[in-house]
């Protein structure tokens, strides 16, 4: 048994009680969450865990004129007194800031005088922060100057990166290949947009299909057991025909899937009934495989087999099963589709669960065995929620999403990556997905403008990352209206009165000017 302490004197105790240290977690050398127990009290905050060998500490923290942005410590040791908190967060911003900018202008990076103000402000007050008596109360004031300072640094390092980088891309093809797709739950929506997307002014109404052609060169048709399926051997797939039959009339390229969603409350209710017979189980899933398949072939683009199957599900597979499953999924798909891609989706690919649940599978391993599985599969997807209370991927840095990424790329298979970000508060009941948004930032307020003004906020240094990769074939953007029925609450481009998300103008900009 190992324990991790860290001292949050007095001074700091309104703002670690702002964090989110519940969700805190130990990584080691591999980036893979332990489980912990974690506790606060009197001024002293422990992550308890079965192994005691040295871990990073990573912890969701508000960052005035950023928002909630995870911090990450340099490698500590355990040990029986405490780690001062905010210096060794400090610490981790100066390293991680200071590395990376080191690499990339090795490579050919040129920096920006901003950046370098940043940068050395914030050294400046680390500096002076670890220089301070344990019980300075000056030190807290230092150690938080030091991580906001940095952590601009870090965003303007970002900027500089992919701003750089994408016209390195286009300097070589014009218009990048990246497929740019919308989710969508069939049918595709044929009703009118009530406002102007460029201003939100009001307007003469707008025509959805066509607003999605310029938006997109792609779409992601959620063709899966739970909306086919309801009832036993009866499935309906009318809807999902007439998805597919509105893409081929806009010219749109078609992800289809996931064909088996492993999520709470998204796959048949009935399943219940052979959750004991695993071997039943799995018939029943391949014939529904099968004629899924068999029903849309030459119509898909790109199969998105499974999603989720890395995370503890509804039922209670052990590690055996889901390989198991997952592997008859794929080797279904390819038999009766041999010439359509394959992929197959992971949820938190982070790993975040792993320090809450001991069950689910490291993500990265889990795609790492598929792949060398040999059944043809042609990349990987990686599922991102940010803003929400269950399933969520802690916020990070453009820079700290860029290096997941490229960790991610050592796999040497292409990526599709999948963003849902909550843009609204509160309940939504158009969503199937029964979960409740939180703020990607505290200075947000209870207004809908305000959360739709921090979510293009946040994802626009996100989109920038994904497209100055070249791992990255295709970036899916989780929703197109929340005035429809769709999976994930408020993550839409459209809100539920019909007004456009700013992220809508930025994404109809891009698909205009860098897209195929």
């Amino acid at each position: 048994m190992g324990q991790m302490h860290f001292d949050v004197p007095d001074a700091a105790n309104e703002f670690f009680e702002s964090t989110r240290w519940e969700d805190a977690y130990l990584c080691g050398i591999e980036g893979v969450p332990w489980q912990s127990r974690n506790s606060y009290s009197n001024g002293r905050f422990t992550l308890t865990r079965g192994v005691d060998t040295s871990a990073k500490l990573f912890l969701t923290c508000p960052i005035p004129s950023i928002g909630y942005r995870q911090l990450s410590t340099c490698s500590l040791r355990c040990l029986d007194s405490s780690h001062r908190l905010f210096v060794e967060l400090a610490r981790g911003s100066c390293y991680r800031v200071r590395v990376q900018a080191d690499v990339w202008q090795r490579g050919g990076l040129v920096l920006s005088d901003r950046f370098d103000d940043f940068l050395t402000r914030g050294t400046k007050r680390f500096l002076d922060a670890a220089q301070c008596a344990p019980d300075d109360p000056s030190c807290v004031d230092a150690a938080l100057e030091a991580i906001e300072a940095l952590e601009q640094a870090s965003n303007e390092l970002g900027d500089l990166f992919s701003t750089q980088s994408v016209a390195y891309r286009r300097s070589r093809e014009t218009r990048l290949s990246t497929m740019l797709a919308v989710g969508v739950l069939p049918p595709l929506p044929a009703t009118e947009v009530t406002a102007d997307m460029q201003s939100g002014r009001a307007s003469n109404s707008i025509d959805e299909q066509a607003t999605i052609t310029r938006a997109f060169n792609a779409a992601a048709v959620r063709i899966s057991w739970g909306e086919i399926e309801t009832d036993s051997g009866r499935p309906n797939y009318e809807p999902a025909d007439e998805a597919l039959t509105a893409c081929a009339q806009m010219g749109l390229r078609v992800i289809g899937g996931p064909v088996i969603d492993y999520r709470k409350g998204l796959l048949p209710d009935w399943l219940t009934l052979l959750e004991d017979d695993f071997d039943k189980l799995m018939s029943t899933m391949t014939s529904f495989v099968e004629k899924t398949v068999m029903q849309f072939r030459g119509r898909v683009n790109l199969w998105n087999a499974a999603s989720g199957l890395n995370v503890a599900g509804p039922l209670g597979f052990d590690d055996e099963q889901v390989m198991r499953f997952s592997i008859g999924i794929l080797q279904t798909i390819r038999r009766c589709d041999p010439n359509t891609p394959v992929l197959m989706s992971l949820d938190q690919p982070c790993g975040e669960y792993l320090a809450r649940d001991e069950q689910g599978i490291s993500p990265l391993h889990f795609a790492d065995a598929l792949l060398r599985s040999g059944l043809g599969l042609a990349g990987i997807g990686l599922n991102f929620r940010f803003g929400f209370d269950d399933g969520d991927t802690h916020p990070r840095s453009a820079v700290e999403f860029g290096q997941m990424l490229d960790r991610w790329g050592t796999l040497n298979a292409p990526l599709m990556v999948q963003l849902s970000v909550a843009g609204a508060p509160g309940k939504d009941a158009a969503a199937r997905l029964p979960i409740q948004t939180r703020p990607l930032s505290p200075e947000i307020n209870g207004e809908p403008d305000s959360w739709a003004k921090a979510q293009f906020e946040f994802v626009q240094p996100l989109i920038e990352t994904l497209l100055s990769k070249q791992i990255v074939h295709a970036v899916v953007w989780d929703g197109w209206s929340d005035q429809h029925p769709h999976m994930t609450p408020h993550a839409g481009l459209i809100d539920a009165k019909g007004r456009p998300r700013p992220m809508l103008a930025y994404l109809t900009k891009i698909r205009e000017e860098m897209l195929i």
